[in-house]
């Protein structure tokens, strides 16, 4: 196996793939709905912007293309943003590089298939993890536990883990990725590789952002900046890495505790729900859980407003931006109303929509060609006589909420 994924490898990390990903990303990263239509690709710690990158293309994917096949490809420090996190926390996005970014895609498309191998080994186990999956969503896992209520399965633990992404222990994930695809093979090499890769932050000492410029004149010293645990959240590699390193414990749960317990279980990403018959179950649940978590280096959020027992017949349940109760399903309400800000918000933010100064002109405008298009999705085009989407629908209105 380890062998035809190396070849595989080879085959993806050719010049003409990785440039063929590029104008796919630079594709991807375009709005069909604003009047420039510049790709909005982020600077990474190198410096290395995307005209820069763009102009220089051909030679830099030949770059990218024989240090890999070398065995000698380094990733970059990430820039590290600070982001708001509901409702008063924040959460820390690692953006890579450019050159970074077209090898996680290129790596996550090579190795995706065999890691979903483990993620669907049998009909139930496919259905609990929800999240960094083609075909998974939040509307996804909101759908299974809506059924589960709709089965008799009221009484919920509502369960977050304590800072995840922050604290996966290195040896154990790597451990785990060496399991998968070999202690050798340029696959694990380049995982392990992104798992140690270190951040840089975005703001000074005083807190202020820092000027994209400086990143590029005073470039961190890649050779130090390296993390003894955790993995960085914003790439595509990362979610992949987080369901590798929780599999275990799906399977835990599934085979060992569900042989104890009537109960239903789905977990988007580090949040999960186990949804039982029995009220006086959940506290036995939630100690085993807790005691499982901990034998694989984690810690299960003990504060009532991280983990909570539920009993969904008197108060509704709360999960991936939706609110449940024994006989609906809806948004919730915060989230509509964020929603309803972010539209006001861009509604006065936008002045090139053309349509004259009063605000109910941009807002028709903005309904029709913004958040029309948002709900049934936007294509990899946009007819230019109807103005409708062509190809796969991408970027639906989940985003929106969720």
């Amino acid at each position: 196996m380890s062998k035809s994924l190396d070849e595989r490898l080879t085959e993806y990390f050719q010049p003409e793939r990785i440039k063929a990903t590029f104008l796919t990303y630079e594709e991807q990263k375009k709005d069909f709905f604003q009047e420039q239509n510049e790709p909005k690709i982020q600077m990474g710690a190198d410096g290395i912007s995307y005209k820069t990158f763009k102009n220089e293309l051909d030679l830099r994917c030949k770059f990218i293309s024989k240090r890999l096949l070398k065995g000698t490809y380094q990733f970059y420090p990430f820039r590290e943003v600070d982001i708001p996190k509901p409702p008063d926390g924040k959460r820390t996005l690692s953006i890579s590089t450019i050159r970074d970014a077209l090898v996680q895609k290129l790596l996550y498309e090579a190795i995706y298939n065999e890691v979903e191998k483990d993620f669907k080994a049998t009909r139930t186990l496919d259905k609990v993890s929800c999240a960094y999956r083609k075909g998974k969503s939040a509307p996804y896992a909101a759908t299974q536990i809506h059924r589960y209520i709709k089965q008799g399965f009221k009484f919920a633990l509502d369960a977050d883990i304590v800072k995840f992404f922050d604290t996966i222990p290195h040896k154990r994930l790597i451990s785990l990725v060496e399991n998968k695809f070999g202690k050798d093979t340029l696959a694990t090499k380049l995982l392990r590789c992104f798992i140690k890769t270190g951040g840089v932050p975005y703001r000074n000492e005083c807190g202020k952002p820092r000027n994209q410029l400086l990143f590029h004149r005073y470039k961190p010293n890649k050779k130090n900046i390296y993390r003894n645990q955790g993995i960085p959240q914003g790439g595509v590699l990362s979610g992949m890495l987080a369901n590798l390193y929780l599999h275990e414990f799906d399977c835990w749960v599934l085979k060992d505790l569900s042989k104890k317990y009537s109960l239903r279980y789905v977990r988007y990403a580090d949040d999960f729900v186990i949804l039982l018959k029995q009220k006086e179950l959940i506290d036995l649940v939630r100690i085993e859980v807790a005691e499982k978590l901990k034998e694989t280096e984690l810690e299960l959020h003990t504060s009532e407003s991280k983990t909570k027992c539920v009993d969904i017949a008197n108060d509704s349940l709360e999960f991936v931006g939706f609110q449940f109760t024994l006989a609906h399903i809806r948004v919730k309400e915060a989230n509509i109303n964020r929603f309803k800000k972010r539209i006001l918000e861009k509604i006065k933010k936008e002045s090139n929509y053309k349509t004259g100064e009063k605000p109910e002109h941009r807002f028709n405008f903005f309904i029709k060609n913004v958040i029309n298009r948002k709900v049934i999705g936007r294509g990899e085009t946009i007819c230019s006589e109807c103005g409708g989407v062509i190809g796969e629908r991408v970027k639906k209105l989940d985003g929106l909420f969720f």
